[in-house]
C-alpha cells in the first residue's frame, strides 16, 4: 500500500469506474520521494510525497482557459491518496463488468483508515489481507492500549517507553535475535503529549542503559508491545528523534549518531526496531499486572548518569479527568491548562492566595488556612489544578489538615517545589505545637529532597508528616546540618518510615548525625550515599565502624563532586570493604592515580580478586595497562562494574576502545571521557540549566571547625545579577 502526498494530483472520483475507491490522476513523469515505511506482517506502507524535479521531466501543453496542471487552485487542500496494489493474476473484463463487480466488491469491503502521519486524512481502502489486523486495527489497539496506561495515575515514573540495542545490529535470523539478549540495550521514554499514537514523540532526554535485559524482557513486555509499534509508526512518518544523554561521552568517533531521517538513519532504526520487535514476541514474559508499584521497580533495571534524578526531562500534569501526563517542557503548558483551570484560579484566590500563569506558581501569605481551603485545594491538585510551585508563607494550619495537604502535594499532584516559611502547626485546641521556620520540599520522579537551611525545633516534627504521607518517593535527600541537636528524633523519623529505601545525606559533619544513621535499626534503608564530609578527620572512625558491622545498607554511594585523595583513606576503605559481610557494593571517586603507586596496586587487586566495586569515577589520573586490564576483568568475567568515567584523565587511544567495545556488549552500561572536571560536568552545567518553578540560586557554605562543627551560612542569589554571581 502506498500513501501518497501529492499537490498536483485531481480527484476523479465522480468520474471513474471505481467510485468507492479514493482515485486520483496524476500528470505523466510526476516525481516522488520516498518519506518512510512500515512492515506490519504481510501489509507493507510506504510513504511518498511529490517533490518539484529540478527541471521539468514533462512539458504539459498548455490549454486556454484551464487550471494550470503543476499546481492546485488557491484554497484547494493538498491531497493525499491511499493506493493499494496487490499481486493478482491479470485479468481483462469487458467494460460492463469492470462496472458490475469492482463496485460492488468495493462496496462490500471498504474499510476505514486512520491517517500514519499527521498531515493525512480519513480515507477508505479494500481489505489488504483475508486474516490478521486490518490497516486500521492498528492505530485503534494503540489507541486502546494508551488509555489503558493513561488510566495508570503515576506520579513517579512516566509509563510509555520502548528500548533500542546501543549499537547497529541487523536480524539475519532467528537465531541472531535469540542471542540478541546479552548486549547492550538502551531506554527512551515518549512524550505523553496526544491521544493519538501517531503525534507522540521520543522525550528529549533518553538513552538509559539497562541492567540485567533479560528479566527486563520478561517483566515489561506487556508494556513495550505497544511502545514499540509506536515507535515504528513515528519511524515511517520521520517523527522518531532519538536524543543523546546528556554529560555522556563515548570513547571513539564510530558513536556518534546518525542525522535524523538520512536513509541511513530509517535503515539503521528499523533494523534496531524489528530486532527488539522479535525478540519481545519470543519472550516468555511473566506478564507482569499494570500497576504502579510494577512500574515503579522499572528504576532498578535503569543506570542514571544525572544527578537530577529526571526520566526523560519530563514532568507530570494532572488533566480535567484526574489522569496524569508525563509530557516535555514544550508541551507542557498546552496539557496542564484545561477548562478548569480559571475556576480553580478563582477560587485560590477567594481563600487569599495568589497564582501567576506564566510561571504556574502559587503563594499563600498571612492565611489561617481552614478544612474547607485545604478540601478546595486537595480537590483541584487532583482535578487539573497544575501548579508547579506552591509557597506557604506566614501562614497557620492544623496538624491534620497539614497532613492531608502534603498527602496530596505528595502522592497525586504536580507540584514539584514546595516552600513554607514561618509556618505555625497548632494542635486540635488551637495552640502552637511547633513551627516551620523555612522548609524547602523538592519532589522529582522517585526523589524526595528536603531542605530546612537551618536546625531549627520543628524540622523533625515536618519531616515526620512528610515520610508518613509519602508512599510512592523512594530516595530521601537530606541535609545533616538540618537536624544538629534532634539526633534522636531524626532517628525515630527514619525507623519508622515504610517507603524510602535509599538515603542521600550532604554535609554529615557532625559525630553525633553520623551516628544517628549509621545505627539505624531498619529493614527497609539498604542504599546510603553519603556526600561532603569524609574528609574529616574525627567522621573517620564510626564511619569505619558503620562498614563493618551494619549489615543494613548493602550498597554505599561515595561518588561526590570533589573525589578522594588521600591514600590511607582509599586503602582502608578497600581493605574493610573485601572482607565485608553481607557484601557491599560500592561507587567510589578517586582522585590522582599513577602508575604502580599504592592506590592502583590496591584498586587493581579489588577489581580482580573481589566483586563489589560497582561504579568507579577516576579523576585527574594517568591510567595504565594495568589498570584497564583490572577494568576490563571487573567488568567482563565478575560482572560487578557496569559504569566508569574518567575526568581531566590520561587515557590512550587503544584503551579506550578496548572499554567501549564492553560498552557495546552491555557489560559497562555508562562510559564516559571528560577533560573537565567531574564538579563542572555535575554541577556547573546543571546549575546553568534552567529548573522549572525556580529563580533563586543558593550557594551553601560549610564552615568547617572540628571543634565546633555546626557553622553553615547561605547567600541567596537573584538571577537578574549575573556579574554579582
Amino acid at each position: 500500500m502506498f500513501t501518497l502526498q501529492c499537490k498536483s494530483a485531481r480527484d476523479i472520483r465522480k468520474h471513474s469506474f471505481f467510485p468507492t475507491e479514493d482515485e486520483v490522476l496524476l500528470m505523466a513523469a510526476t516525481q516522488f520521494k520516498i518519506v518512510s515505511s512500515l512492515d506490519q506482517g504481510d501489509l507493507h506502507m510506504i510513504q511518498l510525497e511529490e517533490t518539484t524535479p529540478p527541471f521539468p521531466l514533462l512539458q504539459p501543453v498548455p490549454i486556454v482557459g484551464s487550471l494550470p496542471m503543476n499546481s492546485n487552485p488557491p484554497g484547494d487542500p493538498i491531497l493525499t491518496a491511499i493506493v493499494k496494489v496487490e499481486e493478482k493474476p491479470e485479468t481483462h473484463l469487458p467494460k460492463s463488468q469492470i462496472d458490475t463487480h469492482e463496485v460492488a466488491a468495493g462496496t462490500n469491503n471498504n474499510i476505514g483508515i486512520n491517517s500514519i502521519t499527521d498531515s493525512m486524512s480519513a480515507v477508505k481502502i479494500s481489505d489488504a489481507t483475508e486474516k490478521g489486523s486490518t490497516v486500521q486495527d492498528i492505530p485503534n489497539q494503540l489507541r486502546t492500549n494508551l488509555k489503558l496506561l493513561y488510566e495508570l495515575d503515576e506520579f513517579t515514573v512516566p509509563r510509555c517507553f520502548f528500548i533500542l540495542p546501543a549499537k547497529e545490529c541487523e536480524v539475519n535470523s532467528i537465531k541472531d535475535v535469540k542471542n540478541g539478549l546479552p548486549i547492550h540495550y538502551k531506554l527512551y521514554f515518549l512524550c505523553e503529549c496526544s491521544d493519538e499514537p501517531t503525534r507522540m514523540h521520543v522525550a528529549p532526554r533518553g538513552g538509559y542503559s539497562i541492567k540485567n535485559s533479560k528479566q527486563f524482557f520478561q517483566r515489561y513486555e506487556s508494556y513495550l508491545k505497544p511502545t514499540l509499534k509506536i515507535a515504528q509508526i513515528l519511524l515511517s512518518a520521520g517523527n522518531l528523534d532519538i536524543p543523546q544523554l546528556e554529560n555522556v561521552s563515548i570513547a571513539n568517533n564510530n558513536t556518534v549518531p546518525l542525522e535524523m531521517n538520512t536513509l541511513a538513519y530509517r535503515q539503521d532504526m528499523e533494523q534496531r526496531l524489528k530486532f527488539v520487535d522479535i525478540l519481545v514476541n519470543q519472550i516468555d514474559g511473566k506478564q507482569t499486572p499494570r500497576r504502579g508499584e510494577n512500574l515503579r521497580e522499572i528504576l532498578t533495571y535503569l543506570e542514571f548518569v544525572d544527578d537530577e534524578h529526571s526520566l526523560g526531562k519530563l514532568d507530570c500534569a494532572v488533566t480535567d479527568d484526574g489522569h496524569v501526563r508525563w509530557v516535555c517542557p514544550e508541551h507542557y503548558d498546552e496539557i496542564s491548562f484545561n477548562d478548569n483551570m480559571s475556576r480553580y484560579i478563582n477560587d485560590f484566590k477567594v481563600m487569599g492566595g495568589k497564582f501567576d500563569q506564566k510561571t504556574e506558581e502559587a503563594i499563600v501569605i498571612g492565611v489561617n488556612v481552614t478544612e474547607g481551603n485545604i478540601n478546595m485545594i486537595c480537590d483541584a491538585l487532583t482535578k487539573g489544578f497544575n501548579i508547579v510551585k506552591l509557597n506557604f508563607q506566614d501562614c497557620s494550619f492544623y496538624e491534620g489538615y497539614l497532613e492531608t495537604l502534603f498527602d496530596t502535594i505528595i502522592n497525586r499532584s504536580s507540584i514539584r517545589c514546595l516552600n513554607m516559611t514561618t509556618v505555625r502547626v497548632r494542635n486540635y485546641v488551637g495552640m502552637v505545637k511547633y513551627t516551620c521556620k523555612n522548609m524547602v520540599v523538592e519532589l522529582k520522579n522517585q526523589s524526595l529532597k528536603v531542605r530546612f537551611n537551618g536546625t531549627y525545633n520543628g524540622n523533625t516534627s515536618i519531616l515526620g508528616l512528610i515520610l508518613l504521607r509519602n508512599k510512592i518517593h523512594r530516595t530521601l535527600n537530606i541535609s545533616a546540618g538540618d537536624f544538629l541537636g534532634h539526633e534522636s528524633d531524626l532517628q525515630q523519623c527514619l525507623q519508622t518510615n515504610g517507603v524510602v529505601t535509599e538515603l542521600i545525606v550532604q554535609y554529615f559533619t557532625n559525630i553525633a548525625i553520623l551516628n544517628t544513621i549509621l545505627n539505624l535499626r531498619t529493614n527497609v534503608l539498604h542504599q546510603l550515599k553519603l556526600t561532603q564530609g569524609l574528609w574529616i578527620s574525627s567522621i573517620l572512625p564510626p564511619f569505619w565502624e558503620m562498614l563493618t558491622k551494619n549489615a543494613t545498607f548493602v550498597e554505599i554511594d561515595l561518588m561526590d563532586h570533589i573525589g578522594f585523595k588521600e591514600e590511607t583513606f582509599v586503602i582502608k576503605l578497600l581493605d574493610i570493604l573485601r572482607e565485608s559481610k553481607p557484601t557491599k557494593y560500592l561507587s567510589l571517586h578517586i582522585k590522582d592515580i599513577q602508575p604502580s603507586n599504592k592506590k592502583e596496586t590496591y584498586l587493581i587487586k579489588s577489581l580482580t580478586d573481589y566483586s563489589f566495586i560497582s561504579r568507579l569515577c577516576i579523576s585527574e589520573s594517568v591510567v595504565s595497562r594495568k589498570l584497564i586490564d583490572a577494568l576490563c576483568i571487573a567488568s567482563k568475567m565478575r560482572g560487578t562494574l557496569t559504569y566508569v568515567n574518567f575526568y581531566n584523565s590520561q587515557v590512550n587511544e587503544e584503551d579506550k576502545a578496548e572499554l567501549h567495545s564492553l560498552y557495546e556488549t552491555g557489560n559497562l552500561l555508562q562510559l564516559g571521557f571528560y577533560e573537565q572536571s567531574r564538579w563542572h560536568i555535575t554541577v556547573g552545567e546543571s546549575n546553568e540549566r534552567p529548573s522549572r518553578g525556580k529563580s533563586t540560586k543558593i550557594l551553601n557554605f560549610i564552615l568547617v571547625d572540628e571543634n565546633n562543627l555546626q557553622g553553615k551560612q547561605q547567600i541567596f542569589i537573584g538571577d537578574s545579577d549575573p556579574k554579582f554571581a
